[in-house]
């Protein structure tokens, strides 16, 4: 816990230092006296305890009141499909999912922010969450945080085959060469006959695209063209076919396990049925909560022989939108910028142990020297080697095509027939985006 806090008022000093969009101190200084809103996101039964202090202390500072409402995550989202398109009123801030930022601004369901925040401001996000809360050069939805993957690893496993992981950082990675060499060194004792049920390579989020999508992004893959509409010779690209064709091999290969997927991967990897897994920074705070953290490492992220300048990450998490029905919109705005550049982020990133969004947020973890070195990773990789998903009107269908075909790859497809068809059928789809 002690180690918590000091990260926390790190990332909290820096903020605040750093950041813009404060709200007024003075008694007299309350433009927003006596109005409301209401701010809907996911979160339900996790996030309310945590969001509490933080929505108090802004309407104690402007006088406000913001009425919350938070749901499952399913429930949220399905939620939004029907009050978004009815043109609805009741929310004055919506919490987005970031790869559905491009479909909510080309339906007309989310406004344009760029009239609140001043350039200076929007230079505050890092790149990537920048970039992806906007759409056709308009930007539409601050970032509230963001995340990033990491490669963990069994010391156990790896100690019983004699195996030490050499040292490395974020300018001198591992390859994934070396992975799959010690992967393959390591099962062969720990598990030769494969009678154990050990995989050597995992991917947590198995078949999805938000971490599937790193792999052709570090061979230098687009995950869709320029135009957010294009899918062929991208998702068919040399980088796609190379990526794919090496994750089929794990699996041809025994490295990797077909019977790990996105629901248990994290718990067979703690659980000791996983030697290299790429996971998110959480599985720091399980693996504490399993009381098994001295038997585990990380490291960041591989890169591919050849291509150690073009690591692309996953990132991106939860953003906020402002929806054009929205009854206050300057309040609401305040409240945004509160929450993303402000004391609000802050004390979110506190609160929730977020990846930070800002420039300001990942400089004071890399530059901390009490900053845990996991945090640290990812914050280099949030500023750096951060990709966004797909920035596309047509995420939701894309997203479904894409993960489709990570399974069937996976499961042995032909790789280049596989790609073939899933960029015909996301030309399919996009083209009837653009007719409606």
């Amino acid at each position: 816990m002690k180690l918590k806090k000091s990260l926390a008022l790190i990332v909290t000093g820096a903020m605040l230092i750093g950041l813009v969009g404060s709200i007024p101190a003075s008694a007299e200084e309350k433009p927003f006296a006596g109005q409301e809103i209401t701010f809907a996101d996911t979160g339900g039964g996790s996030w309310e305890e945590k969001l509490e202090p933080i929505v108090a202390k802004f309407e104690e500072e402007t006088g406000a009141k913001v009425n919350v409402e938070l749901y499952a995550h399913a429930d949220y989202l399905e939620m939004l499909q029907v009050k978004l398109p009815a043109e609805s009123d009741d929310y004055d801030v919506i919490g987005v999912d970031v790869p559905l930022v491009a479909s909510y601004a080309t339906k007309g369901w989310i406004a344009p922010v760029d009239d609140y925040y001043s350039e200076e401001e929007r230079a505050l996000f890092n790149p990537s969450a920048y970039e992806a809360g906007c759409w056709d050069g308009v930007f539409y939805a601050p970032a509230m945080n963001s995340s990033s993957q990491l490669l963990w690893y069994n010391k156990d496993l790896l100690d019983e085959a004699g195996i030490e992981v050499p040292e490395s950082d974020c300018e001198h990675r591992l390859t994934w060469d070396q992975v799959t060499d010690m992967a393959r060194d390591c099962l062969a004792v720990v598990d030769p006959d494969g009678n154990n049920g050990i995989g050597g390579i995992c991917f947590e989020q198995v078949s999805r695209t938000y971490q599937m999508n790193q792999i052709p992004n570090s061979l230098g893959g687009l995950n869709i063209g320029e135009d957010g509409y294009t899918a062929e010779g991208v998702i068919n690209s040399d980088a796609w076919i190379e990526g794919a064709t090496w994750y089929q091999n794990l699996f041809n290969e025994g490295l990797a396990l077909k019977g790990f997927t996105a629901d248990d991967a994290s718990n067979f990897f703690r659980s000791g049925k996983i030697i290299f897994i790429i996971a998110g920074t959480w599985t720091y705070n399980n693996l504490v909560a399993d009381g098994t953290l001295d038997s585990y490492g990380y490291a960041p992220s591989p890169a591919f022989a050849g291509h150690e300048d073009e690591v692309g990450t996953p990132t991106g998490s939860w953003h906020f939108g402002i929806p054009v029905n929205a009854k206050n919109k300057d309040l609401a705005a305040e409240f945004i910028k509160y929450m993303s550049i402000g004391e609000g982020n802050a004390m979110w990133l506190e609160a929730n142990g977020d990846v930070p969004s800002t420039k300001a947020g990942v400089e004071a973890l890399m530059e901390s020297e009490d900053a845990p070195e996991y945090m640290k990773i990812a914050a280099y990789e949030a500023a750096n080697t951060a990709v966004p998903r797909a920035l596309t009107p047509g995420f939701t269908e894309y997203d479904t095509i894409i993960q489709n075909t990570w399974e069937d790859i996976k499961n042995g497809a032909d790789v280049k027939e596989a790609l073939d068809t899933a960029a015909s059928r996301i030309e399919n789809v996009m083209q009837k985006l653009k007719e409606e």
